[in-house]
């Protein structure tokens, strides 16, 4: 008896493993870093400390950050591989905020306060990027809503036929707008891709199942002799 079993206790246990190397050990979010801060009107709002040495943030490549400091006083932070000198808050029709287009560690200093901001992509499984031939095809094939996440004013100036307007500073109150979307392709672009992947995030988090971001936004969407209307 005992050696016709030995042969199916090894098949059994050589299926549990293939099983278990098949699911990956674990799920996508596992292996995700922590985000760090919160977005707040298409800001990511990150809390900075300006004692502390080694201060690390996680961000998404993309992000649109306003940093602020926890007692709420006006400080300057300086990122000079992002050509940052900024401060907080913004001086009356200053911008809000800086700009983290590219993945990648970026080191800043705010008083003695120093420490890295850790840029990552956007990866799950409901979300991809494209390049504006591989997005026109996918628009062609699979009529998608289409998303417009700029300002009024660049939407006038030319945008994508039949597309929506949501600028992204308002992405977060208006989801709920796009709900009977949710099991369906939605497509959405800005004009370089940062703003873009904003919101992408904010569909992923509200369940949304497929959506596609224009990775170089619509000035590459020109620039490969794709129309726009007006």
């Amino acid at each position: 008896m005992l050696t016709l079993r030995l042969p199916l206790m090894a098949t059994v246990l050589s299926v549990a493993l293939l099983l278990s190397a098949c699911s990956g050990g674990g799920s996508d979010q596992a292996d995700t870093p922590q985000i760090s801060g919160q977005v707040e009107g298409g800001l990511r709002v990150l809390t900075i400390d300006p004692a502390a040495q080694d201060q690390q943030f996680t961000i998404y490549r993309g992000d649109y950050v306003r940093a602020q400091l926890a007692n709420g006083e006006a400080f300057t932070i300086q990122i000079a591989s992002l050509d940052v000198d900024k401060q907080f808050p913004a001086a009356e029709g200053e911008k809000s905020y800086f700009k983290v287009p590219n993945s990648g560690s970026f080191r800043f200093s705010v008083g003695q306060g120093k420490g890295v901001i850790n840029a990552i992509d956007l990866v799950a499984k409901a979300y991809r990027e494209v390049s504006a031939s591989e997005a026109a095809e996918f628009i062609a094939n699979l009529d998608p809503l289409i998303l417009d996440v700029r300002t009024s004013r660049e939407y006038q100036s030319g945008h994508l036929a039949n597309s929506t307007l949501i600028p992204v500073q308002e992405f977060q109150k208006r989801v709920g707008e796009l709900v009977e979307h949710k099991n369906n392709p939605v497509f959405v672009y800005c004009r370089s891709g940062n703003r873009s992947t904003v919101a992408a995030k904010v569909l992923v988090d509200n369940g949304f199942t497929n959506v596609v971001n224009l990775r170089r936004g619509i000035a590459d969407w020109r620039k490969s002799g794709h129309p726009v209307i007006k």
